[in-house]
């Protein structure tokens, strides 16, 4: 495959920001609780371990997806901060930019309550100051998580291994045209999904668990207002209307997958998505309508 060129996809969308507000609903009863999570790959999906693995008849060398005592794994790490992505674009959440040249370009109505609201904190020494919604749950400079994601292990006998070759993919440049609008960033990207079939070839080779893998595991949270653990819900796929993404190559069409759980939890994630503010209501609306696996892409022509 010497020498051949891909067509440079960009197969995302923005959702926009929201308004940062203050998360001190102190009236509130907040709770304690674990969640059972089942993981179903929709494509192929790689992780890698960092490490190079040569195959056995030494025909090749590829990228290691991560594995546990041989097991593949999904890590607690890399499923939380595609969660917690989902979980700020559909609340009234804040965002921490340490780029001064990047902070510029965040529309100001989402930096200029939240900065005062950190500033106050500062002044006062007050550690346990206002925060936003997903702050508060999902942890923030100086405070730690309320939610514990456990790694997500392969099932046994339900999982395949497979080497494929993909393109090289590219550092993304946020500070290009596409993802500005009036100078400023237009929101929170999210990759779009794709059929399995679509997805280019290239010479770099990974190791990839196949569609239709199956992983299993829990999630443990603490402290929880109730609002909060419908939020953690929806944005994990629950409700059956959102597909995360995970995983190297999701600008090729790889790492689509589908989350569920006990009815107790799918309802709860229903209950968010029936949440009664509209720029929120606008926003599920538009993650619905990017990361539904219904709405793949079918082709990159």
């Amino acid at each position: 495959m010497k020498g051949v060129k891909y067509k440079m996809i960009k197969p995302y969308d923005f959702v926009p920001f929201l308004p940062y507000k203050p998360y001190d609903d102190v009236k509130a009863e907040r709770g304690d609780g674990k969640i059972p999570i089942r993981v179903k790959t929709l494509t192929p999906v790689h992780i890698p371990s960092g490490e190079y693995t040569v195959s056995g008849d030494n025909s090749m060398i590829y990228k290691e997806f991560v594995k546990v005592n041989g097991v593949p794994v999904i890590p607690g790490t890399s499923f939380k901060g595609c969660i917690r992505s989902i979980a700020e674009s559909i609340s009234y959440s804040c965002l921490y930019i340490f780029d001064k040249q990047k902070k510029e370009l965040i529309p100001e109505f989402k930096l200029e309550a939240q900065e005062k609201d950190h500033e106050k904190n500062k002044e006062q020494r007050n550690e346990n100051g206002k925060k936003c919604i997903v702050s508060d749950m999902f942890g923030m400079p100086g405070q730690k998580s309320k939610i514990v994601f456990n790694d997500l292990r392969g099932v046994p006998n339900k999982y395949k291994l497979e080497i494929k070759g993909i393109p090289t993919s590219f550092r993304p440049n946020p500070d290009a045209e596409y993802y500005l609008e009036n100078g400023k960033y237009k929101g929170y990207k999210f990759y779009k999904h794709g059929i399995n079939g679509i997805q280019p070839k290239g010479n770099m080779l990974c190791e990839f668990v196949a569609e239709n893998s199956l992983f299993e595991g829990e999630i443990i949270y603490k402290n929880l207002t109730e609002e909060q653990i419908r939020l953690l819900c929806f944005s994990l796929g629950l409700s059956g209307d959102i597909n995360p993404k995970i995983g190297y190559g999701k600008n090729y069409f790889y790492g689509s997958i589908e989350v569920t759980s006990d009815a107790k939890w799918v309802e709860k994630a229903k209950q968010y998505k029936n949440i009664e503010k509209d720029d929120i209501k606008n926003n599920i609306n538009l993650i619905i309508s990017i990361l539904n696996y219904k709405n793949a892409v079918t082709s990159v022509d």
